[in-house]
């Protein structure tokens, strides 16, 4: 994973081993992001995804403690999405602006995600950020090569909390119920 800090920016570059078109779908599908995008240690309850200029983009969760919304300022499909980023929490954090910039390229039989993540307010605010985007990154990884291995998407087995393998993020090493997960590591 290549990555570029500027001033209140996050760039970032993956390669994926699957075409232009499932990573594009990964990205934009309702099932496919409940598989594997899990911010704050918390899962997709619905998703609002109207892929057009000016569409709306909302991801509401589980616990109700956020939710994330945003317009297609650009939606082109397989190449480059462009929308505004909001955060919004029910209490104790304050909202957060941003826009998002993602690009898909093919890449000979694979392809490349580049993720710009521009408003963020201080230098401080990189590190966790980045942090949380090579998380989720590395998690559609895992994803896309489970599903293009078997030839299948399977959307039950998502969360292996008790078993050694498939061992994910909010584990946080042991194999632990997920009220535990919050408090050591998740």
């Amino acid at each position: 994973m290549e990555t570029n800090q500027n001033t209140h920016t996050i760039e970032l570059i993956e390669h994926f081993s699957v075409p232009v078109e499932k990573l594009f779908q990964a990205w934009t599908e309702e099932e496919q992001l409940k598989q594997w995008w899990h911010p704050m240690d918390d899962s997709l309850e619905n998703v609002t995804n109207e892929l057009q200029e000016g569409g709306a983009i909302v991801y509401e969760f589980q616990s109700k403690d956020f939710r994330v919304s945003g317009n297609y300022k650009e939606a082109e499909m397989n190449k480059k999405l462009v929308y505004s980023w909001d955060w919004e929490f029910k209490e104790g954090l304050e909202n957060e602006n941003y826009t998002l910039t993602i690009e898909f390229e093919s890449e000979g039989s694979g392809s490349v995600l580049r993720v710009k993540q521009d408003g963020l307010h201080s230098d401080e605010a990189i590190k966790p950020h980045k942090d949380a985007w090579e998380i989720g990154l590395q998690s559609l990884k895992a994803h896309l090569e489970k599903s293009s291995g078997t030839g299948e998407n399977d959307l039950t087995k998502r969360d292996n909390l008790k078993s050694d393998e498939g061992m994910n993020d909010r584990s946080g090493g042991y194999n632990e119920s997920p009220e535990q997960a919050k408090v050591g590591g998740g």
